[in-house]
């Protein structure tokens, strides 16, 4: 936290110097040799080693949280990655009969990544001039070493007769480091048909018509390194009337982890019309995930105060739409592209007695999963217009948390029980939209190309937890300009969303509700690039193919929402903490030039 927590941009452009070099290498190698006509052996091997030194330096001239002097900061660290993948497979091609053929392959395949970061941490700077761990005192280091693997064997087979019925079967087991004793090893198999209904010799507007269907199985094995494995930590205790060096559990033993799995089935028709002027496809799809990898709390007296278990079931349905025009085919070329999804989302299991699973994120625990909500949906009251005076305060319910004044919010009795309390918290919103879309557009006239990308949500929320501060009526940040419209009496009631200003706001408007929850609905005009190739009679000898562009990316936003950026998520790794808004950084702008040359 050290190196993230300063708030204002620009002092963190002046007084945190931060260096992160990256030597990245990739390399795959292959060969393959034919046993027998139609049957060969391939074998795969690709290294991944990346390697990045990070130095970090804060001056004195930064203050930091409530210090009134500067508190200079430095950082050291280093880390290497070494990630191998072998693979050694068969595969079949052949026909037979008329109008069969078959493709097969099977295999087996190994992956393993080794981790070793080492961090120096330095204070007590007695100026700026050495902004190394060298030029201020250590005071902390670590050093951390993983290794993860991951073994499958896998085998599918594709049939087609005559280009019109095709069927695809596969299955896979794998077997990860990760998971419990006895637990490791997951089985995956998948099933896919198509029919091919007509084609462009059966109609003259008809180009194609195919209806396919699909079932299958994948695991979810991405949770951290010996998650199964009760884990230590360095901890410091008093003994004999000193401080000694000692470890305690961190983590809390589960064998009995295993791998998360979901269960889908989808069915798609993909068209085509008019020698495929028209063409695109739509699918319905229905994913159940079951033995969710999630984090429970679980009661304090057991020395930790969550686990990491498989819990719950949750589903996602919904329908994808794409479709291609080409508008104008002449010199002139105009291609329209479409897409169109939609989710949702419901969790409909959650362990042997379904009780909802709270969730703490950038402020406490603001999220909830539970049985007929999203996954990780917001949690909090839920705001009822303000108060105008004191008979409405009196005529309402009971507030047990704070005592509310005229210019305050009221609050949903969401039980009906005439009081306020920790009981009418609910779900406020989540960060999964009702459907996305996007348009692509595509010209071209001789040797210039133009194309812009469309990009839109609707219906997704943010929690935006900048209105902790910025939106809390308390004068100690900076406010949201909406602050001009708040209460200030019954005579100037303001727009009736924004409650009266109070230096110390306590646990009254402040409090987790649906008034930190925003619409996070958008419009993006995502790209733009034009582009010029010049014509190969022009080249020479010296280029086979030249090419000059120019291109810009989210050149322009439409939303309502109060932030920077409504496409945030602050922590990403936690599956029931998404869609916070934490003083994430806007989008930037992006202009490129760029040349391609073929030689």
């Amino acid at each position: 936290s050290s190196m993230t927590s300063a708030s204002n941009p620009l002092a963190i452009m002046e007084a945190i110097d931060d260096k992160l070099n990256q030597f990245r290498t990739l390399s795959n190698l292959y060969a393959e040799y034919d046993l027998a006509e139609g049957l060969t052996f391939k074998t795969f091997l690709g290294v991944d080693i990346n390697n990045y030194k990070r130095n970090f330096f804060r001056k004195n001239s930064l203050l930091y949280r409530t210090a009134q002097t500067g508190e200079p900061y430095g950082q050291s660290s280093s880390s290497e990655s070494v990630n191998w993948l072998a693979e050694q497979t068969l595969s079949y091609t052949g026909t037979f009969g008329t109008g069969h053929s078959i493709t097969a392959v099977a295999g087996y395949t190994a992956q393993k990544e080794k981790l070793d970061v080492n961090t120096v941490i330095a204070d007590n700077f007695p100026d700026d001039l050495v902004p190394t761990v060298s030029g201020g005192q250590v005071v902390q280091g670590t050093a951390v070493q993983e290794e993860w693997s991951l073994v499958s064997m896998l085998a599918r087979v594709n049939y087609d007769y005559n280009d019109q019925f095709l069927l695809t079967a596969s299955i896979r087991s794998d077997r990860s480091s990760r998971f419990g004793a006895g637990n490791k090893t997951g089985i995956f198999p998948s099933v896919s048909v198509g029919w091919r209904i007509a084609n462009g010799a059966n109609s003259n507007w008809l180009s194609d018509l195919k209806l396919r269907a699909s079932w299958g199985e994948t695991g979810n094995f991405l949770i951290p390194n010996y998650a199964s494995i009760g884990l230590l930590d360095p901890a410091n205790y008093t003994f004999g009337g000193g401080l000694v060096n000692g470890i305690s559990p961190s983590t809390i033993s589960n064998q009995n982890l295993s791998w998360e799995k979901t269960s889908s089935y989808d069915i798609g028709l993909d068209f085509g019309f008019l020698d495929d002027r028209v063409y695109g496809s739509i699918e319905y799809y229905n994913a159940t995930t079951s033995d969710l990898l999630l984090a429970v709390q679980i009661p304090a007296a057991l020395g930790f105060t969550n686990a990491l278990t498989n819990i719950g079931e949750v589903v996602n349905k919904g329908f994808e739409l794409s479709l291609t025009s080409r508008n104008t085919t002449g010199k002139l070329k105009w291609t329209t592209n479409l897409n169109f999804s939609s989710v949702d989302n419901e969790v409909t299991k959650l362990g042997p007695s379904g009780d909802p699973i709270l969730s703490s994120g950038g402020a406490g625990n603001r999220h909830i999963t539970r049985i007929g909500d999203p996954l990780g949906s917001y949690y909090g009251y839920v705001t009822d217009g303000i108060y105008q005076s004191q008979a409405e305060i009196d005529a309402g319910p009971v507030d047990q948390i704070a005592t509310p004044r005229p210019g305050d919010f009221r609050w949903k009795d969401i039980n009906g029980d005439g009081v306020i309390n920790a009981s009418d918290r609910t779900v406020t919103g989540n960060y999964l939209p009702d459907f996305t879309y996007g348009m692509t557009n595509t010209f071209s006239y001789d040797n210039i190309s133009f194309s812009f990308l469309l990009q839109g949500v609707q219906g997704a929320e943010v929690l935006n937890l900048t209105r902790r501060h910025m939106g809390n009526g308390e004068a100690n940040y900076n406010s949201y300009a909406e602050w001009t419209q708040r209460w200030r009496s019954p005579e100037q009631p303001g727009n009736g969303e924004i409650p009266r200003a109070n230096r110390q706001t306590g646990n009254s408007n402040n409090r987790p509700s649906s008034y930190q929850v925003e619409d996070a609905s958008y419009f993006r005009l995502r790209n733009v690039t034009i582009a010029y190739s010049f014509p190969e009679t022009s080249l020479g000898r010296t280029f086979s193919g030249l090419r000059i562009y120019a291109s810009g990316t989210n050149l322009l936003t439409v939303t309502d929402y109060l932030g920077y950026n409504p496409e945030v998520n602050n922590i990403e790794s936690n599956v029931n903490v998404q869609g916070e808004d934490y003083g994430a950084y806007p989008l930037s702008k992006v202009f490129t030039f760029g040349v391609n040359a073929t030689f």
